[in-house]
Order: C-alpha cells, then structure tokens, then sequence
C-alpha cells in the first residue's frame, strides 16, 4: 500500500533528519536501513555505539514517521518505505542540487584609483569593497561591530556616514582589535572614533586586543564590519585599506554575523577583548 502525501512527505523528512544524524553520509545512513528489520524492537533500531542522545533523536524521528509508535513496535510496512525512500534519497539530493540557479560571486575588490583596469574589467566596480562596507553598516537595527588591527583618522572619517545610522537610532556600537603599541596609532585612532561617535550621542564600547603575554606579537588581525548583515575581507579601517590599496572581501549574512557576536563574547571572556576609555 502506497503512502499518503502526508505521509510521504513524513518519511522523507525522516530520511533527511536520518542523514543529519550521520552526518550527511548517505553511504552510513543506507548500510544502517538497509540492515533494520521489523522483528526488532524499536528501541534496537540505533546503531548500539550512538550515545543515548543521539540515538534519542533517531527515535523522535522513526516515531514522527510512523516506522515506530513511540511504544516500541515497528510497522512494518512502514520501516519497508522508509527504507526504500533512503536508497532513493541520493536522487532527491541530485534533483534539488540541479534546480539550484548558478550561484552568483560574492567577493567584492577595491584598487588604487588612478590604475588603469583592462577592458574585460570595465564592470570591476573599483568602489565595491567599500561600498559593501558602508552597506554593512547602514543595515544595522540593534546594533554595529566594526573591528580590525589597524585604524586611522582618515579611515574613521569614510566609515562615518555608515555609522550615521546607528548613532540615529541609539544603537549599541562596538569599536574592537587595535593592540596598544607606543610605535603605531591605530588604538588612538580608534579611540578618537570612539570619542566623536559619542560626542554624536552615540552609544559606544571600545575594546581594546589585549595578546597573551606568552605571544606579544599576537593581532586581532580579523576585519569585520557588521550591522544586521556583515563584511568580512582584507581590508583595514584606514584609508589606504578602503581605497588605496587591492583588497579583497566577502559579505556575511545574518547568521554570519551573529557568529561574529558569538566570537567577540569569546575573546572578551578569554581576557583578548579588553574594555578601554574612549
């Protein structure tokens, strides 16, 4: 007896959740069905070596599918379609990947400008590197990371207008990774951004990169700039990096951007991230 489209569309979802719980090898996942009969009890039908939450979460799954009842008999009928849609799961996978459109380039350049680009760069777009930046900015609604090794006046002075928006709407705005070094003024520079930001009556939090004292050469060396999208690339916030020199970058999505957060909580835990004076 042929499944229900309801039902179907269960057994499908479970040999997907299947294949998450062994970690998108198909090959794994078809060995274990294959090997599943109805004379066992339901809680027998996880590989014996899972630990007890994994194999949990394979049993949520044979339940919502029907090949179990939760009371520990399988149906047989049902475990046979399970089975039969895992050895078919593979052709799902080819299917979805070639209705998938080309994926279009994301990383974005900045060359000097005065450089002369050859014909087949006429689209180049010489800006787009900071563009995108600004971009990132502009997109903020709760609040703005921006966080390299490396910062100067002018630098600070082409990501004001990105800023603009969330010193509008008082915004929590972060200012992170310069190191202090007597020999160069990117923490100043940082921290004089800081300072204009809240003279604009913004809400600012300056962390300064504190390396650990068994590796003093150490760099925040990540530049990142984040509202509720993000950019990640080569470029330090100076005004050579966002205009002068070749650099190269890539935007981030919003789950990037909260892994972003993710890690700056990790490194002001782990004492590298350190809160300083504007």
């Amino acid at each position: 007896m042929s499944p229900s489209a309801g039902e179907a569309a269960r057994l499908v979802a479970c040999a997907y959740g299947a294949l998450d719980l062994f970690s998108g090898s198909s090959e794994q996942l078809l060995a274990w069905a294959q090997g599943l009969t109805s004379e066992r009890a339901a809680e027998q039908l996880t590989p014996a070596w899972w630990r007890d939450a994994t194999r949990a979460a394979m049993r949520e799954q044979l339940d919502a599918a029907g090949v179990s009842d939760g009371g520990g008999t399988v149906d047989p009928y049902r475990l046979a379609q399970f089975q039969q849609v895992v050895e078919l799961l593979p052709h799902f996978q080819a299917a979805e990947r070639a209705r998938l459109p080309a994926p279009k380039p994301k990383v974005v350049f900045t060359v000097p400008p005065r450089v002369a680009l050859p014909e087949r760069a006429s689209d180049f777009g010489r800006r787009s590197l900071a563009a995108r930046v600004l971009a990132a900015l502009s997109s903020a609604d709760e609040r703005t990371l921006l966080a390299s090794p490396f910062w100067s006046d002018a630098g600070a002075e082409n990501l004001w207008d990105g800023l603009a928006r969330s010193v509008e709407l008082g915004l929590p705005i972060t200012l992170a990774g310069a190191r202090e070094d007597p020999e160069r003024h990117d923490l100043p520079a940082m921290l004089r951004l800081a300072r204009r930001l809240q003279d604009a009556g913004g809400r600012v939090t300056a962390l300064r990169y504190e390396p650990p004292a068994s590796t003093t050469y150490s760099l925040f060396h990540g530049k990142l700039a984040c509202g509720r999208t993000g950019y990640l690339g080569s470029a330090n916030f100076t005004d050579a990096g966002l205009g002068q020199h070749v650099e190269a970058g890539l935007p981030l999505d919003e789950v990037d951007v909260e892994r972003v957060w993710w890690l700056v909580d990790v490194l002001s835990d782990a004492g590298l991230l350190v809160s300083c004076t504007p």
